[in-house]
């Protein structure tokens, strides 16, 4: 055997620190231990950003062999396959060879006081399995094998080895330099970086002791698991699918599924870390009854017989006054799709409430309306394959941070495209990791994707530019689209003056689009969480529609989350309780007057799985909303915010301690989870708690006892009820090693489905040759059926621009709630539900934004998520997520940093007319000058590091069509606090 190296490609790396989360499961340690570690490092004057996996180098003339005091020593070096490493047994703890390194790749336990550094899993090795950390790598940046055979495969590739021997220890380990990146002062970046303040501070860490690391950490993982199990993660939509390994019955190890066709074993670190969900100290494990008042967080435990039991009379005291509509509902996505499109479904139809909502007016509801409106559908087409979007040409990102969000879907896609020579564009408002991995990074002002949109449309109208023959054959509308742009005037040059892009800039990226060979167009939240949700999303659509990027490999529009045409469970019209009024609304903040008023009706109740008092927009308004109801149920995995102000917090089970499926991935695939190990203590699933809630009002014979098995539930409810599910049984979830099935499947001997609306084929569920599932068979943009939908709420089918009303400058926007607004039901859903009307009001000198602007509110508040590590708040009970991210951060412009007097890792204060909250400051060149990011998912209640949530500064405007929260872009004023 030859030397044994890493290769590490920093083009491929986005920081995400999965290989630090597999480093430190598979090897057992702890807070403040590591064998490798990620570094991100930003250049002080122009936007950049870099990433640096800090490794044991395996030198050939080891700095920490020679160091060691220790005789016979206890560092030594394989003379065949070069690994260093260290025996435990021997070391003294004296850290002469941590401070020998001088690449500070050694790592130190403070608790058995001995040294740490990586061997590339000599175990792992012995078994013929590699480094973890190559195995889960979701970017394919590392690489392990034989050096010589990495080198020859980097020169190969055309790669540059980087020279990193300046210490004249012979390191085996291989850096793949980056090509010369747009905006970037030298290629040699990396020597005049540095990591920002809130990242090197290690005081801020100190809470994380030995005393929050449970089992399996710090466990002898040396050993083979006595069995391994498949199943996948049910935390994000990228719906990576696992391999749980269980010792004596518990989970030991998540790693990836590498009989994933897709996937192959790649994950990101938020899965591992569900390790320390499974046994985690602070788990709920039984149910509690406040006892204080609301808000103090004073609880007794009680029996879940007891706590049903008085719930139901509280619920049935609240039906009798005021009404079934008068409990509202609120599954957040932590509770799965099971229990969402399923059990609460089953019981809200029984009980008689239209008001059950989950998280998606927060997320995606803008391009669920628009997909609905446009393609028919919510299942879009396009799959992670290499034939479909890895043969695109062109990736363009609206307000998509994909490398953060859904680390193993961007490694696929940044591959793909660093092997084809395809080109990447990002548009964000900052230097996202995504955007420094792209060929062009657009600052766009936030808030106005929709402008730039229109004015490539215009652009690829005005040069010919168009794909004429798709437009005229499957795009309705599209002329008079074309007519109405053109008479707006959205020209380039408008789009430049409302973007803060050049118009030079704005040509070329039209004439990318229009004559790339494929243009895969992805959009996420920065285009969804804003009032303008649906017409954005539908300008979008029609960007990829016009260009013919629709119906084919290598092309279309991406939009997160992909899901199957929904049909609701069905309970039997003898059973369903009479609802009178219509739902108020679609989103939780359409709740909160008939909470705190009565308007238009009361809402008494509230059953949530989400955490509400941190996570919906409001602030204050939230919190206030929440004590003034009779009864407020919160099932939950920790206490958090809204349980202080719970009558009863029900503790809940979650992945594998249920089983089911939780989320949707982005491609159409649904992935399957066993029950594999019980909940802690007397943590019931969501599934049972329904089921048991349900006996109290005599709904057993449709919610049945027998439902509580989520498979059985599954194939006599469920997958019959949606068409898309019909064939994707049990029988055919289980029958591959991987558990998933890309959906729509009729049947269960059907064969997957994969790219989908391919010119000469039929949509799923028609049967007349149609295309698209569409009444036309077309994609539609414009038609008098739905100019009168839109007519009805105020706007045009049309794509008339408007976007926030709070900016640094006076744009068009929508008229605020209460001004000119009046209430009516909306032609836009599935069932009633009343909004409010929509006023198109243009830009004035005396807009809201003006005003605030002329009270010292001079900059835009972006929000966001935050890195790879987290997800909301539930990954903030995590230590390993808050050893790599602890502190809610506000990453600002070195200008405004100066201005306002603040250093990097100093703390500001950040205030909007609706609240005011402190962050860590992280300055960066990678953000617009009059711009601030701060992501959410912190609360005040967390373990280690708790913040007030950036949602006491939003105010959640509301898309009129949809009923899409605007939670990226509200104007704050920004000071170095006190």
């Amino acid at each position: 055997m030859a030397r044994l190296a890493l290769s590490i490609d920093l083009e491929r790396c986005t920081g995400c620190r999965s290989c630090e989360a597999a480093c430190k499961q598979v090897n057992g340690l702890g807070p403040h231990e590591y064998r490798n570690k990620v570094m991100w490092l930003g250049a002080p004057e122009v936007p950049a950003l870099d990433f640096l996996t800090v490794t044991c180098q395996q030198c050939e003339r080891p700095a920490c062999v020679r160091a060691c005091p220790v005789s016979p020593k206890a560092l030594s070096r394989d003379p065949v396959t070069g690994v260093v490493s260290v025996d435990t047994s021997r070391c003294t703890g004296c850290g002469e060879c941590v401070l020998a390194c001088p690449y500070g790749a050694m790592g130190y336990d403070p608790v058995d006081h001995h040294a740490v550094k990586c061997d590339l899993c000599a175990p792992r090795r012995a078994r013929g399995e590699g480094p973890a950390c190559a195995s889960v790598c979701p970017t394919r940046a590392i690489t392990f094998g034989e050096r010589d055979s990495l080198v020859a495969r980097a020169e190969l590739a055309g790669k540059p080895v980087r020279d990193h021997d300046h210490y004249l220890q012979g390191p085996a380990t291989l850096y793949l330099d980056r090509k010369q990146v747009a905006g970037t002062a030298s290629p040699d970046r990396l020597a005049h970086a540095r990591a920002p303040a809130l990242l090197t501070d290690q005081s801020t860490r100190q809470r994380l002791t030995a005393a929050h690391t449970q089992a399996p950490y710090r466990l002898d993982n040396s050993a083979p698991a006595d069995e391994v199990k498949p199943g996948g993660c049910h935390i994000c939509f990228n719906g990576c699918t696992l391999k749980f390994h269980l010792r004596d019955g518990e989970v030991v190890n998540i790693l990836g599924n590498d009989e994933d066709p897709v996937f192959q074993g790649r994950i990101c670190p938020k899965s591992q870390m569900t390790l320390q969900l499974y046994k985690h100290p602070a788990r709920l494990t039984r149910p509690l009854k406040r006892v204080g008042e609301r808000g103090s967080g004073r609880f007794e435990e009680i029996s879940w017989e007891q706590a049903l039991d008085e719930i139901a009379q509280r619920l049935m005291a609240v039906r009798t006054e005021h009404g079934g509509e008068a409990l509202a509902i609120h599954m957040g996505t932590r509770t799965g799709v099971l229990n969402i499109m399923g059990y609460t479904r089953l019981f809200s139809q029984l009980w008689g409430t239209p008001n059950v909502l989950t998280t998606e007016p927060f997320c995606d509801a803008g391009k669920v309306v628009a997909l609905e409106l446009t393609l028919g559908s919510t299942s879009v087409g396009n799959i992670y394959t290499e034939d479909d979007i890895g043969s695109a040409r062109l990736f363009v990102y609206f307000g998509d941070n994909q490398a953060e969000t859904r680390p193993v879907n961007f490694g696929m896609v940044n591959d793909w495209r660093l092997t084809s020579g395809a080109r990447m564009v990002v548009i964000d408002p900052r230097l996202t990791a995504t955007a420094s991995k792209a060929d062009e990074w657009l600052a766009i002002r936030p808030g106005t994707d929709m402008a730039l949109a229109l004015g490539l449309i215009h652009e690829i109208f005005a040069t010919g530019q168009h794909d004429q023959a798709f437009c005229e054959d499957w795009v309705q509308g599209w002329a008079m689209w074309r007519d109405f742009v053109n008479a707006q005037g959205y020209s380039a040059e408008w789009a430049a003056s409302i973007t803060d892009l050049d118009v030079t800039t704005i040509r070329t990226l039209a004439t990318a689009i229009a004559s790339a060979d494929g243009c895969m167009i992805f959009a996420s939240r920065g285009v969804n969480q804003h009032s303008n949700s649906v017409q954005t999303n539908r300008v979008l659509m029609f960007l990829a529609a016009m260009t013919g990027n629709w119906g084919r490999r290598g092309g279309g529009y991406f939009n997160v989350a992909s899901e199957p045409d929904w049909v609701m469970v069905p309970v039997p019209e003898a059973r369903r309780a009479p609802i009178t009024k219509p739902a108020m609304g679609r989103s939780p903040v359409a709740w909160l007057d008939g909470m705190r008023k009565g308007s238009p009706y009361p809402i008494r109740a509230l059953i949530t799985g989400n955490n509400p008092a941190a996570q919906w927009p409001g602030g204050s308004a939230v919190e206030d909303a929440l004590k003034s109801l009779d009864l407020l149920v919160h099932v939950e995995l920790f206490r958090n915010e809204t349980s202080a102000l719970a009558d009863y917090v029900l503790p809940a089970a979650s992945g594998i301690e249920k089983g089911g499926i939780s989320r949707l991935a982005e491609d159409r695939r649904i992935v399957w989870n066993d029950r594999i190990i019980d909940p802690p203590g007397e943590a019931r699933s969501d599934h049972w708690i329904w089921i048991e809630l349900g006996k109290r009002f005599g709904f057993e014979d449709v919610l049945k006892d027998e439902y509580k098995n989520p498979t059985v539930f599954w194939d006599e409810v469920f997958c019959r009820a949606t068409p898309d599910l019909n064939g994707v049984t049990m029988a055919r979830l289980k029958s591959t090693p991987y558990r998933w099935v890309r959906t729509p499947v009729a049947h269960e001997d059907d064969p997957e489905p994969g790219t989908l609306y391919l010119e000469g084929t039929t949509a799923f569920g028609c049967t007349d040759g149609r295309r698209f599932p569409t009444a036309s068979g077309k994609l539609e943009f414009w038609n008098e059926a739905l100019e009168e939908k839109f007519l009805a709420i105020g706007l045009s089918a049309l794509p008339v621009f408007y976007t926030e009303a709070e900016q640094l400058i006076d744009l068009p926007h929508l008229a605020p709630h209460g001004e000119k607004a009046e209430m009516q039901v909306s032609p836009f859903f599935h069932s009633r539900a009343v909004v409010e009307g929509a006023v198109w009001t243009a830009a004035t000198s005396d807009s809201p934004g003006a005003k605030l602007r002329a009270h010292g509110f001079d900059t835009e508040l972006v929000t966001g998520r935050p890195t790879a590590p987290h997800f909301h708040s539930w990954t903030h009970y995590f230590w390993q997520a808050q050893e790599m991210w602890p502190d809610l951060y506000c990453q600002l412009h070195p200008d405004k940093a100066s201005r306002i007097g603040v250093r990097d890792g100093g703390r500001v204060c950040v205030e909007t007319p609706r609240g005011t909250i402190e962050a860590r400051a992280w300055i960066t060149p990678g953000i617009r000058p009059d711009a601030v990011f701060v992501p959410i998912g912190w609360d005040r209640t967390q373990p280690f590091h708790p913040a007030d949530s950036v949602n006491a500064l939003t105010e959640g405007a509301l898309d009129p069509v949809s009923h899409q929260s605007n939670l990226k872009l509200h104007l704050c004023r920004v000071r170095a606090a006190t």
